[in-house]
Order: C-alpha cells, then sequence, then structure tokens
C-alpha cells in the first residue's frame, strides 16, 4: 500500500454507522472488539484471522518492541465471544524470536493446520543486513513445535538470488498433504523483486519435489518497468491444487498493474493459465496525477473456481494521486470475467478526503455469493478510518449492506484514534474482521479482532 503510514498520531471526527448488516456486533468481545492488550503492535493491522473448527480465532502481527529482542511475531488467540483464550500461552498470546539482539523479525501471514498445529511467516533481519524468510510453527497451546525446525520450532529460507539479497515473505497456505507454502517477494541480481515461492515438508525442511529445489522465483518483468520488482500480497489454493500467487508488477515510474501467477503443484508455471502462467490487469485510470499504481493487496478463489483480486486503483484526474478500492475478477483461464462489474473489474470509493487513499486488503465469500471486502480510508493527512463493504455477485455494491454497500468505522477510543480492517472470514454466517487501531494516551497502537453483524435471513438468500 502507498497511501497508509503505519496509524500513529491519528485525529479525526467520529463516523460509525448503525443499521443491520455490517454493523459492529456489540455482543462480541468488549463493546464489540476483542483486544490484545498489546501497545506495541506495528499499526498496519493483524494478519488472519484464521477460525479453528472449534470457533476459536488466531491473528498474528509485529511487535514493535519486545525487550532485548526487538521487534518480533506475536499470535494471539481469541475465544469465539471475542475473549483472550487463556489457555493459548497462559494469556492469549505468544511471541516468537528469529533474529535475538542482532536484528528485527515482522510477521506476515498466518494459516493452521488440519491437527489444529499453527504456522506463522514472515521476514527476519538477521545480522549483516541478511533478510530471509521466516517461518515458525506452534502446537495448539502455543508452545513451538519443536517437531518442526530440527528441534527448535523455526527455520528460514533464504533465496540469495543476488541484488539485495533481500527475501521478505507475506503469505502462507497448508495443503492437504500437510506441506507448506510460503510466499513473497524476493531480490534478484537484474531484474529487482520477483515473487518467490517456497514448500515446505511437515519437518520444516525443504521439499525437493517442488522445482527440484523446494523454491522457484517468477518475474513479471513488464515491458517499460523502471524498477522491475513485482511484490506478493496473497496467495490461495485451488480446487485442483494449483497455487496461485497475487500482487503486483511494475511497468513503469509510477506504474503498477494487478499481477497474478498459477503453479501447477509440481512448481511449474500453468501454461493453461493466461498463455504462460501469469496475468496483469489495468485500470490505468490516473493520467491526471501521472501515476497508474493499480495494486492487488489480496485475493481470493471463490467456490465456482473464480479468482478475485482486491486493492487499489489510483482514479485521479488531477496533479495528486487518489486511491480507491478496486476489484478485478478472473475466470479460471485467467482471462478478465466480463460479468463481474465493468469489463471484470469495479470500483469503490469513500473519499473521506480529498485526494485521499481507500484500499482494501482481504475479501471473504458469503455462502450467497456476495462478496464483503475489508480495509481503510484515509480521513485526513495521517488519519484512516475502517472500512468494510459488500459487493453483489456481479461486482455492484449490496444496498443491503451499511449505505449503499459500504460502512466506515471508528471505535472512539479516545483523540487521536485511528483504526484500520486487515484481514475478513466468516465465522458461520458472521463476519470477523481483524485489525488494528491506535488510542489517545499510553494506550498506543493494538490488535483487535471484531464481528460485524450479517442478517441470518438474507446472508443465505432468502431475499
Amino acid at each position: 500500500m502507498y497511501g497508509f503510514i503505519a496509524i500513529a498520531l491519528f485525529c479525526g471526527p467520529t463516523v460509525l454507522a448503525f443499521a443491520s448488516d455490517g454493523g459492529l456486533d456489540t455482543t462480541f468481545g468488549s463493546g464489540g472488539l476483542g483486544l490484545t492488550g498489546l501497545t506495541d503492535a506495528i499499526g498496519s493491522g493483524a494478519f488472519g484471522p484464521v477460525i479453528q473448527p472449534d470457533g476459536k480465532i488466531l491473528i498474528c502481527d509485529t511487535r514493535l518492541s519486545n525487550g532485548s529482542s526487538g521487534r518480533d511475531f506475536f499470535v494471539a488467540r481469541f475465544n469465539a465471544n471475542g475473549t483472550l483464550d487463556t489457555s493459548f500461552s497462559f494469556d492469549g498470546k505468544v511471541t516468537i524470536d528469529f533474529a535475538g539482539s542482532t536484528g528485527d523479525d515482522y510477521c506476515g501471514a498466518i494459516a493452521l493446520q488440519a491437527d489444529g498445529k499453527i504456522v506463522v511467516a514472515g521476514t527476519t533481519y538477521g545480522a549483516s543486513n541478511n533478510v530471509d524468510f521466516a517461518v515458525a510453527r506452534l502446537n495448539s497451546d502455543g508452545t513451538l513445535d519443536t517437531s518442526f525446525g530440527a528441534g527448535t520450532g523455526k527455520t528460514t529460507v533464504a533465496f540469495d538470488l543476488g541484488g539485495t539479497n533481500k527475501d521478505l515473505a507475506t503469505a502462507a497456505v497448508i495443503q492437504p498433504d500437510g506441506k507448506i507454502l510460503v510466499a513473497g517477494s524476493v531480490a534478484t541480481a537484474s531484474d529487482g523483486d520477483d515473487f518467490g515461492i517456497v514448500r515446505l515438508n511437515a519437518d520444516g525442511s525443504r521439499d525437493s519435489s517442488f522445482n527440484l529445489t523446494g523454491k522457484v522465483s517468477i518475474g513479471f518483468n513488464l515491458a517499460g518497468s523502471t524498477s522491475r520488482n513485482d511484490n506478493v500480497t496473497g496467495m490461495a489454493l485451488d480446487a485442483a491444487g494449483n497455487i496461485v500467487i497475487a500482487g503486483y508488477a511494475n511497468k513503469g515510474n509510477l506504474n503498477d498493474d494487478f499481477a497474478v501467477a498459477r503453479l501447477l503443484p509440481n512448481g511449474q508455471l500453468d501454461a493453461n493459465f493466461d498463455a504462460d502462467g501469469r496475468a496483469t490487469v489495468a485500470f490505468d485510470l490516473g493520467g491526471g496525477s501521472g501515476s497508474n499504481l493499480d495494486r492487488a493487496l489480496g485475493l481470493t478463489i471463490q467456490r465456482d473456481g473464480k479468482i478475485l483480486l482486491i486493492g487499489e486503483s489510483d482514479t485521479s484526474t488531477s496533479t495528486t494521486p487518489n486511491a480507491d478500492v478496486a476489484a478485478a475478477r478472473l475466470y479460471p483461464d485467467g482471462s478478465l470475467d466480463g460479468s463481474f462489474g465493468t469489463g471484470g473489474k469495479t470500483l469503490v470509493s469513500f473519499d473521506l478526503m480529498a485526494n485521499g487513499f481507500d484500499e482494501a486488503f482481504s475479501a471473504a465469500e458469503q455462502g450467497n455469493g456476495k462478496i464483503v471486502l475489508a480495509g481503510y480510508s484515509q480521513a485526513s493527512s495521517g488519519n484512516a478510518k475502517a472500512t468494510a463493504m459488500r459487493l453483489n455477485r456481479d461486482g455492484t455494491p449490496d444496498i443491503q449492506f451499511g449505505s449503499l454497500g459500504k460502512r466506515v468505522f471508528d471505535f472512539a477510543l479516545g483523540n487521536p484514534d485511528a483504526q484500520v480492517f486487515r484481514g475478513v472470514v466468516f465465522q458461520g454466517t458472521q463476519i470477523i474482521v481483524s485489525g488494528a487501531l491506535v488510542a489517545a494516551g499510553s494506550n498506543g497502537i493494538d490488535d483487535f479482532v471484531a464481528r460485524l453483524t450479517n442478517d441470518l435471513i438474507f446472508a443465505d438468500e432468502f431475499e
């Protein structure tokens, strides 16, 4: 994202809509929120949420300052009602350190195995600027799983393809066979950053049946690119076990496109997906600002196999960039689905301030095919409000949700205060979101989960 700075020192008016679908469910947690109780979350929002079969809710993020070990992963687990689960490491929270006193660790993804073990992935910055993928696995009680990572519960993966050698993990998925996929952006010697994917066996070792080395890198190298930087923001498995990775690819100065690649289970690019395994989507609406930053910040694969990419698009007609929530839907062959929005693409604007930034990071499909998106909207300089929206199957706003399909949230925890939704999933028919908020005084920056109301009659399309 390029319009949102880690939330701190925000101020702004209270804007909280009250209606049926999409409102804050005040029976959840404390007044609708489940807080971790930390004051040093990184501020860009909690990854997840992941719902366990028993209804408990997992999130992960980064602590800014954890004693002598600096920035570390943390994982929190909540009961289904939004209270911290004290059976998880006694207080509902676990901190994981990779780099010790020599560097920082940044969590970027969380996934749940079928046996209840928890996988978290991200990036570790070690000594001498050594930047690698970092993966840890926890038992269901929050302790490190010593059957993973040669007895440590942790492992790191270096691509070391040249350039800065910075390998940044931002997505994780568990295969049905228990193997672990981790994806992110990996530096190369001549092509900027490429998509990078590694597959681990159940014990944390690299799976040599995946592209022979356990690793694969994918470059889009779009014509006109000044940096050749390709950034990963999400990953999912389709029904056939193919691996879909999404993000954005540079094609010129201030000019990015949605980017998505599909790999076969063996790690090779799938030639049945847009001929070479890679596809891009351009909105290219920001001609006035000289910027066409179209960035996919997340994806979901719908039950019918279609691929939904969500993120942001610069739509400015002036010299100042203005980002709106953007979504594009592809058929399984990689072509745009013309039944969605206009030519396969749709935009949603909140415009809480002139030339502000509206972004969506996560999407989830209801049982009736409607799609809930979660993100934020810039309300003033350095100030953001959490947002949720719901689209019909055809990409049009669902007027049964909030005001004309959109909702804006301000939890009013002080002045300044602000919040962002980072993830969205369904807990049965109810909507669970995760994110981060900053409150005035000593409350600092905390991560949270919240539940949004969703009419049980209309949720399964009895309307």
